[in-house]
């Protein structure tokens, strides 16, 4: 719909201009009688058009504060998935310095363990050695029985003193072997929760980078929109005092020594390269476009005028980019449009063949590609049937 109320103002205005050119130039009649019935027809069905596109507008005023409320919740949403991103950052950094805790107790739990079984170790074999040779040795140089008892009771008493210290020893074992397994239980599932995170949050980042893009482009399509509007009302409102000020201005008389209307089928292409109708383009918007062509360049960017003319017309047109358009007199005009940049101004004489300005990427068309049409008495008419084919 936006599309159509820009295409729809564009075309009214075009239309326009070439009413005021052919009412100013029109060979060899002045313009300095009243319009005539055929012409007031005109205007007032450009005004027509004008006030239903200004309806169209009105409605798209509605449109623009919707995109408002949709470019506040917008912004909402990218707000609060930063703030989520952020949390998760902060969680992951935790949880790296926790693993960090986990893995530093783990390892010096692991070597407890490891100094725990070397003690038990050790008093193994000191057990097994005194066994054999220490307590006969003792027991068998006593004097008497007291002796005897007092030793033995003696040696039980150590002997039990080191069975409880080996069992203290392996029960310490099991308990730090149980917390080496609750650690190791803890430390994995913290890495898989981590892991979760980082999923989450790469997830999350792609989601913020799609809404910051979506965000950025509904600015500048507001923006666009925003700009159209506003230069294609001031053109509206600039057509209506345009026309009235017709009567006021002299009228131009082209030289030439042969009419455009002769020259069908022999004119020279503007610029050399491929030809691309308009149609097949542009889809849709030939319909704005009529029965345009577009040329590739093939060698050179260099736009020449077709026929002898004056510039009507040097400027940017939204939809055609940087557009010049020539009178040849006879209510014949030519428009080539995208043109990066342009040589000549409005009110230059041109020749057949003068170059008047350089093919370049400018407009709607992709590429380097120049937009050519013919217009006669305000009608498209196909500009391969008046072009000289190669």
């Amino acid at each position: 719909m936006r599309k159509g109320i820009f295409y729809g103002l564009s075309k009214c205005l075009i239309v326009s201009a070439f009413l005021i050119s052919e009412t100013l130039l029109a060979p060899p009649e002045t313009i300095s009688r009243p319009l005539s019935k055929g012409k007031q027809d005109q205007i007032k069905e450009i005004e027509s058009k004008l006030s239903r596109e200004k309806q169209k507008l009105k409605a798209f005023d509605f449109q623009e504060k919707d995109l408002l409320v949709q470019l506040a919740d917008l912004e909402q949403k990218v707000t609060d998935a930063r703030r989520s991103v952020n949390k998760l950052e902060k969680t992951v950094r935790l949880d790296k310095i926790e693993m960090e805790k986990l893995q530093g107790r783990l390892t010096t739990l692991e070597q407890s363990l490891k100094n725990a079984e070397s003690q038990v170790a050790k008093r193994l074999v000191v057990l097994y050695k005194y066994a054999r040779k220490g307590y006969i040795k003792v027991l068998a140089n006593v004097r008497d029985l007291d002796q005897f008892w007092q030793r033995a009771t003696y040696l039980r008493a150590i002997m039990e003193k080191d069975r409880n210290m080996l069992d203290k020893l392996i029960e310490e074992k099991r308990i730090q072997e149980r917390e080496v397994s609750l650690i190791r239980e803890q430390l994995n599932a913290r890495e898989a929760e981590s892991n979760e995170n980082k999923a989450r949050l790469s997830s999350l980042k792609k989601n913020l980078e799609k809404q910051v893009i979506c965000l950025m482009n509904t600015h500048k399509e507001k923006e666009f929109y925003e700009t159209a509007v506003k230069e294609l009302q001031l053109a509206a409102n600039n057509l209506k005092q345009t026309l009235l000020n017709i009567e006021r201005k002299n009228s131009y008389k082209i030289p030439r020594s042969s009419r455009f209307a002769d020259s069908k089928g022999k004119l020279p292409f503007p610029l050399n390269g491929r030809v691309i109708k308009a149609d097949k383009l542009l889809g849709f918007q030939s319909k704005q476009l009529s029965k345009g062509i577009f040329i590739e360049p093939s060698s050179t960017t260099r736009v020449k005028a077709i026929f002898p003319g004056r510039v009507e017309f040097s400027g940017r047109l939204k939809g055609y980019g940087e557009v010049i358009i020539i009178n040849h007199g006879s209510r014949f005009f030519t428009i080539s449009g995208h043109i990066s940049r342009r040589k000549k101004q409005k009110g230059d004489v041109v020749e057949g063949g003068e170059v008047i300005g350089f093919v370049g990427c400018s407009g709607s068309a992709k590429g380097s590609r120049l937009y050519f049409e013919i217009r006669k008495a305000g009608k498209s008419i196909d500009p391969l049937k008046w072009l000289k084919a190669n």
